[in-house]
């Protein structure tokens, strides 16, 4: 790809320069007025060759000035001969080059590389050449981590959020937006959501302690293929848009957790509505106290479990039947029955829904 890019260039100015140039990389020639000359090995190793760019210096009979460099490729310009005609030649063409610098940190910029794969703006044809020539695997387990805050501050050290992680492995990390963070973590192909969810957990507080705010962690799917992980990265955008049928405090969403909540975000208002009006015949939900429904989503975080649901509540067995009997008396739903418990959940669920999505269409525009 490069060497197609830059011949063009040479093409064009060969006919004002008298003598052999060309272009280089860390490796070989890639470009050059004498086509022969392409693929040959340098030299010299580039890469590995201390110079200071806009200088010139000279190894066996040519001059080389260098006019592109990261962390994962330099580029430098060559003329036969080592005399200051060389030089002067070496000087324009390294100008003449150092204006596609744009083109340069797109071919060569990692994150905006894979901002552009989440956005899908780069053709699947091209999605493994510009991981070789970054040197990305292609084929490598990987999960996204989207770390949602209030704004994301420029002068953060992002890094700083796994410098100190117990989990090994790889970690890619870049802002996505003025709010989202992106990162991106090599992991076995077979890590558990428990160990994912650990890793969500030990981000965010590390973002806490680090930055001061604590941000709310969406979770993709574990991908193997550098192809699929823009899947992986929608996952955890749409695991936050249904963070609000979350109960509680959770703020670490895995999508491989979403269970019924991803079924009930899809079903339209008046759906729902009729449900929770099949579901109460007795009354609505909201005749149900706080203190009530506090006591079922405890009931049910225990398994049904009467007596440790009790313990956890600080309150007597008796106390806990004779709410749960209230449920019954309110609803005619048992949450003692595992169907009629089933049945409460998916209303509970569906009323938050609900709740939210009304908020939402009824909101002025602003």
């Amino acid at each position: 790809m490069a060497d197609r890019f830059f011949q063009g260039y040479v093409y064009q100015l060969q006919g004002s320069i008298s003598r052999t140039f060309g272009v280089i990389d860390n490796k070989e020639i890639v470009s050059c007025s004498n086509q022969e000359l392409i693929g040959n090995r340098n030299p010299f190793q580039l890469m590995s060759h201390r110079t200071v760019e806009n200088e010139c210096f000279s190894v066996g009979n040519n001059t080389y000035r260098m006019f592109y460099e990261n962390s994962f490729v330099k580029f430098a310009v060559f003329v036969e001969g080592t005399d200051k005609v060389a030089e002067e030649y070496a000087t324009i063409l390294s100008v003449c080059f150092t204006g596609m610098k744009s083109y340069f940190e797109e071919k060569y910029n990692r994150h905006l590389f894979y901002k552009n794969l989440f956005l899908e703006t780069i053709l699947p044809g091209d999605i493994n050449v510009r991981a070789n020539m970054m040197k990305i695997p292609l084929l490598k387990p990987r999960v996204v981590f989207l770390l949602r805050f209030p704004r994301v501050d420029t002068q953060w050290d992002l890094g700083l959020l796994f410098s100190n992680t117990e989990k090994p492995g790889k970690y890619e990390i870049f802002s996505m937006t003025e709010t989202d963070v992106i990162l991106i973590a090599e992991t076995r192909s077979n890590t558990s959501r428990e160990e994912l969810d650990e890793m969500g957990c030990y981000f965010q507080k590390a973002a806490s302690e680090l930055f001061g705010v604590s941000p709310v962690t969406g979770i993709g799917s574990i991908v193997t293929d550098i192809r699929q992980l823009a899947e992986s990265y929608k996952e955890s955008v749409y695991v936050l848009t249904l963070l609000y049928l979350f109960e509680g405090k959770t703020s670490v969403v895995n999508y491989n957790r979403l269970g019924i909540k991803r079924l009930v975000y899809q079903l339209p208002l008046p759906l729902c509505e009729a449900y929770l009006k099949e579901v109460f015949v007795k009354g609505s939900f909201e005749t149900l106290e706080e203190e009530t429904l506090e006591t079922v989503k405890s009931f049910f975080d225990n398994n049904l479990n009467v007596s440790e649901t009790a313990r956890q509540l600080y309150i007597h067995r008796n106390t806990l039947m004779y709410r749960l009997e209230k449920v019954k008396k309110l609803t005619g739903l048992d949450v003692r029955i595992f169907d009629h418990a089933v049945i409460f959940k998916l209303a509970m669920v569906i009323h938050r829904h609900i709740r939210y999505k009304g908020n939402i269409s009824t909101a002025p525009d602003s």
